[in-house]
Parts: structure tokens; sequence; C-alpha cells
């Protein structure tokens, strides 16, 4: 019932007022359509006339669309999102359900092997024999069930090896968060005496209570000032170190864990900790990976805190590799492979350590790139360039060099010399107050390559043969002494028991014995001599009671009555 704006009623015919009235509305209109944005058009209300109360915002109207649009896609998007988990959780309950039967039927065919097997098996020999056809039949049967299974471990392998190869980054991480191979997960390579008295120590039930490797190292941070397996003047109360070493095998210790024992900058006796847990309960052909990083390092160690002689880190693994022995406690026994490839490693060491001496006051010299060197690989000495001076580890410094075949190569301080001709007689800054001058060795480390490795390894087995054999001193065969005698005797007696304390507690047994000085060729004829006043006192002695008896024993005999004799014709 409502009249379109502009037109006159029905039955009413335009007039003066109305035409006013429309000219108004007109111009309303036309000041409205300046005042509209750009853009916007009018919108055509029925009648055929435009007014500016109906326009719409194309912009505004844009956006709803795209509203409405982006809703649409998320709603489609979760329900592809919901059927595709739908079809997952289907796919992982029909995996389930496989691997299930596969189990299952591993297990029935298993337990039909098991079976078929015992069917087989002679019940009358525990042991195969082989005259009994019972024992052959079931030994070609197990034959032939190895043979069988071959082919899957050689797939298993392969799979590995695809593994082990698509990285070396994944692979080291996944080494090193393995867990290590313990020798003798029993005894963990201690004496029964030893393990005995660490079970038994009222501080090894209190490390009962410690379950976390940061725990057991401020536990050794704190307590431990010795790295002798038991404390001081005892022989039954095991010290603070060897306790927590052996919390750290019932504990359990990963490669990640064990490389944070040995290379901890807190603490030395921590260190040591570490090293003898490889020692100790690793395999002898995993010692020289793990401890050959750490044959140079120059790090001072104290065997007690309050000890004034010092030794090195390096001094200290070197130690655990050559002997027998750690103090008075017998290490595990290496092979004699093992211990044939120690020697050929560690005939050079004490070169290598008086050459690291020397290169560390030609520090600023390998801190150039491009100066000439020649590096010690693998036992032969290479000419190479430098790179770059590691010194993120101080007691370690190592040099990256570029060989001439272009490849790179790390190589520890100990085991390069100068040969760059733009530094000769270039001598260096000396460090911690050292005179090159006044050293007793003539040789210049810096430069010399020393003897050969051949050379050192003969060297070091031909001492070893003279150590065997009782040359010298008072190494002859004794006789055997009661357990009680031998209590009362002294540990050190001769030579070579001297030199056998100092490898085992790697403190010098030297001592200084002065003598008297000898007398002289007079003196010792007028010691052997009696004095004059000697022999005269020994002269009256005789008179009184020599001559003097004689004589009453005489007169003694004449006053005795005797029988009378008569002598008849």
């Amino acid at each position: 019932g409502s009249v379109p704006m502009g037109m006159p009623p029905q039955g009413q015919p335009p007039g003066t007022a109305f035409a006013a009235l429309l000219a108004q509305q007109q111009q309303t209109a036309a000041t409205g359509y300046a005042a509209m944005p750009p853009g916007v058009q009018p919108q055509t209300v029925p009648g055929g006339s435009q007014s500016m109360l109906g326009y719409v915002d194309p912009a505004l109207a844009h956006q709803q669309a795209q509203a409405v649009q982006n809703a649409q896609v998320v709603q489609q998007a979760t329900h592809v999102a919901q059927a595709a988990q739908a079809a997952q959780a289907a796919q992982a309950q029909e995996q389930a359900r496989i691997a299930k039967q596969r189990r299952e039927d591993k297990i029935r065919e298993q337990a039909a092997e098991r079976e078929e097997a015992e069917k087989l098996r002679c019940h009358l020999h525990n042991k195969p024999n082989n005259k009994c056809k019972f024992c052959k039949r079931y030994q070609e049967f197990i034959r032939e069930k190895e043979a069988n299974s071959a082919p899957k471990d050689d797939s298993s392998n392969k799979v590995s090896h695809h593994r082990a190869g698509r990285g070396s980054g994944d692979a080291d991480r996944d080494k090193m968060r393995g867990p290590l191979e313990i020798s003798n997960t029993k005894t963990f390579g201690f004496s029964p005496l030893l393990q005995t008295h660490i079970v038994e120590s009222a501080h090894f039930k209190a490390l009962l209570t410690l379950e976390s490797l940061d725990q057991l190292i401020e536990e050794m941070c704190q307590f431990a000032d010795s790295i002798e397996p038991y404390v001081t003047n005892s022989s039954t109360t095991p010290s603070a170190l060897f306790c927590c070493l052996y919390r750290l095998f019932t504990m359990g210790c990963d490669r990640r864990q064990l490389s944070r024992l040995v290379d901890n900058t807190d603490n030395a006796y921590v260190r040591c900790a570490g090293f003898l847990f490889i020692r100790f309960g690793l395999q002898p052909d995993q010692l020289w990976p793990w401890l050959g990083e750490y044959i140079l390092d120059d790090e001072e160690l104290r065997p007690q805190k309050e000890s004034d002689w010092h030794t090195t880190i390096g001094e200290f693994v070197e130690g655990l590799l050559t002997q027998d022995k750690y103090y008075n406690v017998v290490l595990p026994r290496l092979p004699r492979s093992t211990r044939i490839n120690m020697e050929n490693k560690l005939a050079g060491i004490a070169q290598y350590r008086k050459r690291s001496k020397a290169n560390v006051d030609l520090l600023e010299v390998y801190r150039e790139e491009g100066v000439r060197v020649e590096a010690n690989v693998d036992g032969d000495w290479r000419n190479c360039v430098t790179m770059e001076l590691f010194e993120d580890v101080p007691s370690r410094l190592k040099v990256l060099v570029r060989l001439e075949d272009d490849t790179e190569e790390t190589v520890h301080l100990g085991r390069i010399i100068l040969t760059d001709r733009r530094y000769d007689g270039y001598v260096g800054k000396p460090t911690g107050g050292r005179d090159r001058s006044r050293s007793r060795d003539r040789v210049d480390w810096s430069r010399n390559k020393g003897r050969s490795d051949r050379e050192l390894v003969d060297e070091m087995r031909k001492l070893d043969r003279d150590r065997a054999v009782c040359n010298s001193g008072k190494e002859y065969a004794r006789k055997p002494v009661g357990y009680k005698a031998a209590c009362a005797l002294p540990r050190e007696q001769g030579a070579a028991s001297h030199r056998l304390m100092e490898e085992e507690t790697f403190v010098p047994m030297k001592q200084s014995r002065r003598r008297s000085p000898s007398p002289s060729l007079q003196q010792q004829e007028f010691r052997k001599a009696p004095s004059a006043e000697h022999q005269a006192r020994m002269q009256a002695v005789f008179e009184k009671y020599g001559i003097q008896k004689n004589a009453d024993g005489a007169n003694s005999r004449a006053d005795i009555d005797t029988p009378d004799v008569m002598r008849l014709g």
C-alpha cells in the first residue's frame, strides 16, 4: 500500500504543491549523488526514479563473499582432515592386526619347529654322537634350518649397512647415544677382594641413593682426593674415587655420559674415573679408540691433593695402557695382539711430548694460514700447510692442515715440525718462564723428526726383554718364606722392585744413602794390631793365673795322701 517516492497518490492529479515537493527531492538526490564515494552507483527504485537510500557498497559485498568462501574452504579442509585421520587410524589398526598375526604365526612356526626338532632329537645321547643315526639326522635338520635362516640375516645386514651409510652425522649421533658394551658384567674387571671391600663399604651404600650422573660427578668433586684404590694407610677401606667408579658401573653409562667424564674441565679426578671406567670395563679393542686421544694431554694431575709430586693426564693414560697393575690392583689382561698394537702406537710418545712442549713457543706461527710444516699421519711424515689452530682445549692443542692431495687432517701439536724457510732461526716466545737456552736437551724438537717409530719399538722390546732377566743386584732366586715372615719383610727388595714401585705408584722411589768415608791404610793397620796397654794387661793376667796355677797344682798333689806301694822283686 506504499506509494513510490516521487509519484502522486492514485486518483490525485499533480498540482503545484506536489511539483514543489518533487523538485525538492530531486535537488536532495543530486546533492547525495555528489557526496557518494567514487565507484558506488545509485540503485534504481521501482518507478524509474533513483534515490540515495537504496545503494550498496561493492567493497563490503566483496568482503562478505570472501568470508563466506573462506568458511566453506575451512569446512571442506576439516572434512578432508577428519577423513585422513580416520583412514590413518584404520590403516594403523590394520597394520597392528597384521603384525599381531605375523607374531602369532611366527610363534606357531617356532613351536612347530621345536616340536619337530624334539621328535628328531636323539634321547639316548646328551651330546651328538657321530656314530648314531638319530644324532646325524638331528644335526642335518639343524644345519638345514640354519641355512634357511642365513638369507634373512644377509638381508638384515644389508639394511643395517644402508642405514649406516645414509649419513655420517646421524650415525655418529646414534653411536654416541648407544649403550657401552661391558666386558664383564659380573665383576666389572675388579678383583674379587676389591669388589668385596667396595660393596661392603659404608660410602658405597650411601652412593646407592644417587640416581643421576650429575649427582655422581658432584660427589666425586667433593670427596675424591686421591687416585689410589684404597685410602692412605689402609688395605681394606676403598677410596672415594673407586666407590664412585663402581657405582658408575652399577648405574649404567652410555657413550655420551662417558665422554662427559673424560672431557670434564672442572676436576682432574673426574676424568681419571672415566679413564678407569674404560680400562676396567670396556673390551680390549675399544681401549685405543677411547684413550688414544688423551695420550698427549698435558693437564696436571696429582696422585693426592696434598702431594708435591705431580704428573699429567697423558702419562696417567699411558700407564693404564702399558702396565699390568694399577697400584696393587691387577688390571684386566690384554691380549697379545692388542699389546703389540699398543707398543707400536706408544713407542714415539716421549718424543711427541717433547715436541709438543717445544711447539707451544711457536703458537703465533701455527695460528697463521699457509705455513709449511710436516705432520706425522699414521706413522708417516707428510708435507702440508697449516689452515687453523684449534685452541678450544688448552691441554690438547691441534692444527688443521691440508696435505698435498688436498685432503685435510687434524693433527696434534706434538706431531708437527716447522719446515717453512721464512721462520729459520725463529725460537718464539718461551712460555711459563722456561728458558730454551738453558734446557739440557739440545735438540730442537720443533724442527727435528727424531728417531723413527720402528727404532723406538725395537728399543722398547729390548728393554722389556732385559727386565724379564735377573742379571743385576739381588735379583736371584730366594728361599720361600712363610706368610708371617713375608709380612715382616720390606717390600722393596732390589732394583727391579724399586722400578716396579715407581711404575705402579708413579712416585720415584730413589733414596740416597750416605756412606761413611773409608778409613785410611794406617788407621786400618792400627785397628788390626792390639795396643800396648792391652798387651800388658793380658801379660799380667797370664802371669797371675797361668804360672801360679801350675805351681799351686804341684804342691796340692804332694799333700794328698796316697796308698803305700811296695815293690816286690
